[in-house]
Parts: C-alpha cells; structure tokens; sequence
C-alpha cells in the first residue's frame, strides 16, 4: 500500500537503484551464495533466507551463509568465486519488476530522464543492463566501483545529477535500502522507498525517512505531473 508522508515535486530526473529495484536478482545471487557454500561443504540457504541479503551484495551474502564461519575462510576468494559465479549465470531468472516498463513508458512520455546508481560492480551492473533491453534507456549507468566513493555517500547522486545538468535537488532517488534512502536524503534528493524490494524482516523502513514508501511502480505515475 502507497504511504505519501509529503507531496513530491515533479522531478527533473530520477536515478534508480538496481537490485532489488529495477530488477529481481535475488534467484540468481542465491545461486551464486550457495555454489560457494556448496564448495565449502556448507548448507545451502534458501529463497526466504537469502532474499532480503540480496541488495547487500557479496559481502552480505556470505556472511549470511557462512555465518560465525566466515572468519575461517578466505573471504577474498569465497567472494571472488561468488562474482564469477553469478556473472556467468546472471540472466537465468533475473527480471524486472512489475510495473517497471509502465514507469518507463511514463517518463518518456514526459521527457523525464532516468539513470541508475547502483553498489553493484560495474561490470555485473552492465551485464544485467545488457540483458534486459528497457535498462538501456538509462542516460548513465553508475556502479559500485565507478567512483572511490558508494552509497550510502550521496557523492554518486551528486555526480549523475550533474551528468545529467540537472539539480540534486531536483531529483528523485529510488531503492529498496537504508543506505539508498540516505544516500539520497544527503544529496538533496527526494526519496522513494520500494516495499517490494528486498527488505528484512526486522527493518524498520518507516525510521528512515524517505519522502514516499511504494507497493508497486504504477504508484508513481501519478507523482509525476
């Protein structure tokens, strides 16, 4: 269910995170954490346990699946091996979110520009992109390791914000964690929380302040005039 807590602007653009967003990665990163459990000779974990970690990356994967055991392991490599696995196998059921073409289609229709500001390494970041053809609409594509620095720093914001010659505060941000609501929170931005995204069962996304909590994009097309 839509939770307005203030009336929006009608944005200049809008950068979105990636996973977890756009796009349900969650089936494929599962797989990858648990090939690397597998060689460890660890449990695999399941859907419900691995789907709220899959918007903290390699590192929080692994630590879900290793739990106290990762300080036996060499976490560099166990993570490596990760990465390897999940860009070799990226696609298999990797989608968009419903409503996410609508969203889009809506933008166009308004000349709203769009880009995406992810922590995920560029390279997995332009697979994905490549692989789902509506992605490539996206005036820039900024990953984890684009810049020395990474959400939760509104640097990355302010910096696509600025490619685009737009103002920071004239934008919107949209994601599914607490590091994207303040990431976006710094940079001036506006910020809309995705309920459907991977959250936890003990967050607690109403304490962090962003502007617009969705259940589903269509929500924000009315938000955008």
């Amino acid at each position: 269910m839509t939770q307005q807590l203030i009336t929006l602007k009608k944005p200049a653009a809008i950068l979105f995170d990636l996973d977890g967003t756009l796009v349900d990665t969650a089936q494929d990163l599962g797989a990858a954490l648990n090939f690397v459990l597998r060689q460890h000779g660890m449990p695999e974990k399941s859907y419900e346990e691995y789907r709220p970690m899959a918007s903290h990356g390699a590192k929080g994967l692994l630590q879900l699946g290793f739990g106290e055991a990762i300080k036996d392991i060499d976490f560099g490599k166990a993570r490596q091996s990760l990465l390897d696995y999940y860009h070799q196998h990226s696609g298999v059921h990797s989608c968009l979110f419903p409503g996410t073409e609508e969203l889009f289609a809506a933008l166009e229709a308004r000349n709203i520009p769009w880009a995406i500001v992810t922590n995920k390494p560029y390279k997995l970041a332009a697979k994905v992109q490549r692989q789902i053809p509506a992605l490539l609409k996206s005036r820039l594509l900024l990953g984890g390791d684009s810049l020395a620095q990474r959400k939760p720093d509104p640097t990355p914001l302010r910096m696509t914000a600025h490619y685009m010659q737009v103002e920071a505060n004239s934008c919107w941000y949209i994601g599914d964690a607490e590091r994207d609501i303040e990431a976006g929170r710094r940079a001036g931005m506006q910020t809309v929380m995705c309920d459907f995204g991977y959250v936890g069962p003990d967050d607690k996304t109403e304490l962090w302040g962003a502007d617009l909590h969705i259940s589903h994009f269509t929500d924000l097309i009315k938000h955008l005039d």
